[in-house]
């Protein structure tokens, strides 16, 4: 009777459809528990908006009216999941909660889970839009206010390829919703690229000496400035020239912009883990796709690859063609799929994510089905992978996949999450797993060291005079960065004080 009698929740209420029931159903959301909560949250490159609630709750069934109003509006941006708390108490959640609901975000950018403070139930609906909307960081450029901000951005060095888009706007309005889906865009694929937007009128508008002369190529005419969208691949050395670009109509559907990401992500091989996977190996409603993974290649054998791959599907393009304009026939399947290309690495390689560096608890499962061949390709959508043995050439795969040629699919080697690289990891967990993986002689030196830091520490502080003390301080201080060194969520935390332009990736395909 509560949520009838106030306006705005009597709004949200009809909304809805009137889904609000006592069972407090939420069709729109996803129901999470300890079981699939790290496969879809976790190790998820979306936001994630968490409810914690008891369908029998006063304060839970006030609240679900906006609830579902909020995953009408947004559904498309960040998803929506729930968790019920009449079976399970969820002590395995990673914030322990106070009050029902409680609602939390979750995002890679975040760090720790923010937390959405309900106060005032007439004040909710507001609130819960600005807790959904402020959930991407903001990319668009200030051009009118700063005309040199794009040449800055592309002419520094940094850790990531760059990914420019000139978007249609007349309103500010329009804008902003125009930028919506490309913040989801930057966010999800911010493991890969590194991504800024401008407005396309403005930057068509802007002197030689801001715009170099091959963006503005890449623009589209000023005709098309307010119904195409221009996407421009930058490598992340500081060249200001483009890698790649492509012109899109505006508005495009985020299939379409995934597949433009898919097209430069092509360019750098990128390194395998959890995230990159559900970006380049997930099939689109659009479009099927079957990723080649190289194990430990060498940059001039992955380049070999690319070239060999490229080749592939434009002679089995050619040849499907010929097939069609002869009056046969091609099934979709056998047609409407793409083979990127990507790396995984077993052996340390700098700090590209590997499985020696990284935590892959179920890697074995992969090796073993590799059966020693260098190279598989990864269905993630059934998950299923196939080693590629004695393969010289990859020229022929394309027919390969389509036909189901000389392919051993397997089924149970592959884990969503547990059999790639994850390199989320603290140092104290890395050095815990560690230490319970180690070989015998590992752990005999780990436990020798650790036995000498503590003896250096002991002996700095029980010294009597401030000279020796000093020197077994200095002692336990070599000790300890060592140890600390030899981490690789250290140096990959230690790194990040570092200039960005140290470690910039080169692109194997210019």
């Amino acid at each position: 009777m509560e949520t009838l009698v106030d306006d705005k929740a009597r709004a949200a209420y009809d909304e809805t459809g009137g889904i609000a029931t006592a069972e407090l159903k939420s069709p729109r959301s996803v129901p999470l528990t300890q079981d699939n909560f790290d496969e879809l949250v976790t190790y998820s490159n979306d936001v994630w908006i968490v409810q914690i609630f008891k369908p029998e709750d006063g304060n839970c069934a006030q609240f679900h009216p906006f609830w579902e109003s909020e995953i009408l509006k947004h559904g498309h941006l960040v998803r929506f999941g729930r968790v019920d708390l009449t079976h399970d108490l969820g002590k395995w959640l990673p914030v322990k909660y106070r009050v029902l609901p409680t609602i939390l975000k979750f995002g890679r950018h975040l760090g720790s889970p923010g937390i959405f403070p309900i106060t005032a139930m007439h004040e909710t609906p507001q609130q819960l839009m600005r807790f959904v909307m402020t959930s991407f960081p903001n990319i668009g450029m200030p051009l009118d206010k700063d005309p040199t901000a794009l040449k800055r951005w592309l002419g520094s060095a940094g850790r990531h390829h760059k990914v420019l888009l000139a978007i249609p706007g007349k309103s500010e309005e329009e804008r902003y919703k125009s930028h919506l889906g490309v913040r989801k865009l930057g966010f999800r694929w911010g493991e890969l690229f590194e991504f800024r937007t401008g407005e396309t009128s403005r930057m068509i508008d802007m002197s030689a000496g801001n715009m170099p002369a091959e963006i503005k190529a890449a623009l589209p005419s000023k005709d098309e400035a307010d119904k195409k969208a221009a996407v421009m691949f930058f490598s992340a050395d500081g060249d200001t020239k483009p890698k790649a670009s492509a012109l899109i109509n505006w508005p495009a559907s985020e299939d379409e912009l995934v597949m433009v990401m898919q097209s430069f992500a092509e360019l750098a091989v990128p390194a395998l883990t959890p995230r990159t996977a559900d970006l380049l190996c997930r099939s689109l409603a659009i479009r099927r796709v079957y990723c080649l993974v190289l194990l430990d290649p060498p940059d001039a054998g992955a380049k070999k690859a690319m070239e060999e791959i490229k080749d592939s599907r434009a002679q089995y393009t050619k040849e499907v063609d010929e097939i069609r304009e002869t009056g046969g026939q091609v099934a979709e399947e056998e047609d409407n799929f793409i083979v990127p290309t990507v790396r995984l690495f077993r052996r340390p390689k700098g700090l590209q994510p590997s499985i020696s560096t990284c935590r892959a608890p179920q890697f074995a499962k992969i090796e073993q089905a590799l059966e020693g061949a260098s190279a598989m390709l990864l269905d993630l959508d059934t998950g299923r992978i196939a080693a590629l043995k004695g393969l010289t050439s990859f020229r022929g795969i394309y027919p390969q996949i389509a036909y189901e040629d000389n392919l051993k699919w397997v089924d149970d080697a592959l884990h969503p999450h547990m059999s790639l690289p994850d390199c989320d990891e603290g140092i104290s967990q890395h050095f815990r797993r560690r230490f319970r993986t180690a070989s015998i002689l590992e752990t005999l030196v780990q436990i020798v060291t650790m036995l000498l830091l503590f003896e250096a520490l002991a002996k700095s502080a029980t010294q009597k005079t401030l000279k020796e003390a000093g020197k077994w301080a200095a002692g336990a201080g070599v000790l300890l960065l060592i140890m600390l060194f030899r981490s690789p969520p250290f140096m990959r935390s230690f790194t990040g004080y570092l200039p960005a332009s140290f470690f910039a990736p080169a692109l194997l395909n210019q």
